[in-house]
């Protein structure tokens, strides 16, 4: 246990000291910022929890306005714990969860090494442990402060294993029923910590064929089925450890989770509206040489566990039935989505070690070791295989976490609390839904966990529309018809397309109101969030895709009149405003549609009257006097109601008021 806990511990709190040394950047009124979108929804309701209004299945006032979701039906293990921390140490979640969470992660040791231990395999709970403590996905998913489930996912995916193993195999009835309590607790922590019923369905499955191998065996060989009334008891005791409640609700559960992350997954959502899932991208597949560096750290490895894993299920497919559940869930690595390699490392791990278990077996009796010799090559053995490991995951111990957002992000959502009251309805993209809710205190239209509805189609299409009267149209409807509402719509049989034009000209705001002001908010990192954001806001009914567009920064330098040096990145270019032309080489340039030069008095636009189409460059002014920004874009971008109300702040007086600004940090717009 020593190994996997002490190089897991390392590994995670080895960037500690870069923390310390960006700590104007990574920290916010001295907090240190989240690593994860999803910490800022359990940091909430943590809060939520301490200030007593969070209610059990109540109205959740914060999120997916005007549809509104509900508060879980109790309040997650992690907001739980960390508002009693935060409440008996006076310390904020946020500087309790950077140091406790890498500690969480590595908790799923202690049942991994006895589960495999008590099988006389410690190689396979030596290698499997440390291979799942340092993988890269499972450090990125629970790295400094990221205040998430997923360690008590792994942890639950472990403990209730073992101790499924230890009541099966116990030869006390005293200690198998003190097992099924310790299974029980488990059991009610993994659904009080994730809430996923159906994983909970299925392990209980597993567990129960796992329970009855020797009498399946038996019956197999003897064509004949038949249970004593003890068996019949620990069946009826295991299945209540797992909570007959949970069971139940597992089917429906289950049979959602199949389709939304297998059969659904990047598929276009009901009725043809896009489905964001695309952009995300802990969801995209991974390469063979990718895999290998998420989970075991090279594709030598790789090729070694999945050989090892192969002969694992040969000799030991009852064993096997405990781990399966964790296995399928890493499986779903290969349909594109990433992040679930986390679960697949300490499989694959199982497979390398007992490899080595195997080896280790053959080398004591040719060898015919014994007593202190046979300890001695243990211990040797065993720190040059976790040398061995180390070195295959070199690149895990760079990997130095940052924050999901900067400070100057963090400080705009601060401010944007202090800029609206306290009923105001924040417009902006999903992806900050759960750090305004809880930086800010205010409510969003989406956010991390409700971003697949039609209304994040409607949100990207305000941005991208150039027409500030259609964005304003769209917003106020959004604030009277949410997906409810939408659904109604496609239910009485009109298209998208129908329903997109009844948003755009305003017809269903027509004579209704909201008591509640609506503000859209801009923020530096959404600029690189518009690439996605255009995507979905010119989302074609009949192709099924959208048309990504841009808008990067660049710097440029005056070189003589009207000719300036332009560098993005790794591309150098000749900015041209007489011709219009942006020259990458002798050989390649490009057309300029647009330059636009913004100052705090006035916004002037040179175009290219010669070329229908071609890059538009801007120059713009900044809150610190005298220093501009540049920035490019495609036509369409230049044209997008995001485009001129954030970098160039243009906007019309009859639907928008701005706020506050203090660009390129912030811009916020009231909608009138």
């Amino acid at each position: 246990m020593f190994i996997p806990i002490a190089l897991g511990l390392f590994v995670r709190y080895k960037p500690v000291s870069y923390w310390q040394q960006h700590h104007d950047l990574f920290y916010v009124e001295n907090r240190p910022i989240f690593t994860g979108y999803d910490s800022y929804l359990y940091a909430r309701l943590a809060e939520d929890y301490k200030l007593g209004i969070f209610q059990p299945k109540g109205i959740d006032r914060l999120r997916f306005v005007p549809d509104y979701m509900h508060y879980y039906p109790v309040i997650p293990f992690y907001s739980w714990l960390f508002a009693k921390l935060s409440t008996l140490t006076g310390k904020h979640i946020e500087n309790l969860s950077f140091w406790l969470i890498p500690l969480f992660a590595v908790l799923f040791v202690i049942p991994f090494v006895i589960l495999f231990y008590s099988e006389a395999l410690p190689f396979t709970a030596l290698l499997g442990a440390l291979i799942g403590s340092i993988s890269l996905m499972y450090l990125v998913r629970t790295a400094l402060n990221r205040l998430d489930t997923d360690s008590i996912i792994l942890f639950s995916f472990f403990s209730i294993p073992m101790a499924v193993y230890l009541a099966a195999n116990s030869q006390s009835l005293r200690k198998k029923y003190l097992y099924l309590l310790l299974l029980a607790a488990f059991v009610n922590l993994f659904y009080w910590g994730y809430y996923h019923t159906g994983l909970i369905l299925v392990l209980w499955v597993f567990s129960t064929i796992y329970w009855l191998y020797p009498h399946i065996l038996k019956a197999l060989r003897e064509k004949k089925f038949y249970l004593d009334k003890q068996t019949l008891l620990d069946l009826g005791l295991l299945t209540l450890a797992f909570n007959p409640y949970f069971l139940l609700n597992g089917i429906g559960s289950l049979l959602y989770r199949i389709e939304v992350y297998i059969l659904g997954f990047g598929k276009p959502e009901a009725h043809n509206f896009p489905d964001v899932s695309i952009s995300i991208s802990e969801l995209q597949k991974l390469s063979f040489s990718k895999l290998a560096l998420f989970t075991v750290g090279s594709k030598v490895l790789l090729i070694l566990a999945v050989i090892g894993l192969a002969v694992f299920i040969a000799l030991r497919f009852r064993t096997f039935l405990l781990v399966l559940p964790v296995f399928l869930v890493g499986l779903i690595t290969l349909k594109g989505e990433s992040r679930f390699a986390m679960y697949l490392a300490p499989v694959l791990g199982i497979g390398f070690g007992f490899l080595i278990d195997l080896l280790w077996n053959f080398i004591k009796r040719y060898l015919h070791l014994e007593g202190i010799k046979k300890h001695i090559t243990f211990g040797g053995l065993a720190l040059i295989l976790t040398a061995i490991v180390v070195y295959a995951n070199k690149e895990d111990f760079k990997y130095v976490p940052i924050p999901i957002m900067n400070s100057h992000v963090a400080k705009a959502f601060i401010e944007l609390g202090k800029q609206t009251p306290p009923n105001a309805w924040i417009y902006t993209w999903w992806d900050y839904g759960y750090a305004i809710q809880y930086y800010s205190r205010r409510a969003t239209f989406h956010d991390g966990g409700s971003q697949h509805s039609p209304k994040t189609y409607f949100i990207a299409l305000g941005f991208t529309t150039p027409s500030q009267e259609k964005a304003f149209n769209i917003t106020k409807t959004l604030t009277v018809c949410g997906a409810k509402c939408i659904d109604k719509l496609l239910k009485e049989g009109k298209s998208p397309q129908e329903i997109k034009r009844l948003f755009e000209s305003g017809a269903l705001i027509q004579n209704k109101t909201s008591n509640h002001p609506v503000y859209w908010a801009f923020t530096k990192d959404l600029l690189g969030k518009f690439y996605w954001i255009s995507y979905f806001g010119s989302w074609n009914f009949a192709t099924l895709k959208g048309e990504h567009s841009f808008i990067s920064p660049t710097y440029c330098v005056l070189k003589e009149k009207d000719l300036y040096l332009c560098k993005s990145g790794p591309f150098l270019g000749l900015l041209d405003i007489r011709k219009f032309v942006l020259k990458l080489s002798p050989n390649r340039i490009l057309p300029v549609k647009y330059f636009a030069v913004r100052t705090p008095d006035q916004l002037k636009v040179f175009e290219n009257k010669y070329s229908p189409y071609g890059l538009a460059f801007e120059k713009v002014y900044t809150y610190k006097k005298g220093l501009y920004a540049w920035y490019f874009t495609t036509t369409k971008g230049f044209g997008s109601n995001f485009n001129k109300m954030f970098p160039l702040r243009v906007w019309d007086k009859k639907f928008f008021e701005k706020v506050e600004e203090k660009f390129p940090d912030y811009v916020f717009y009231l909608v009138r």
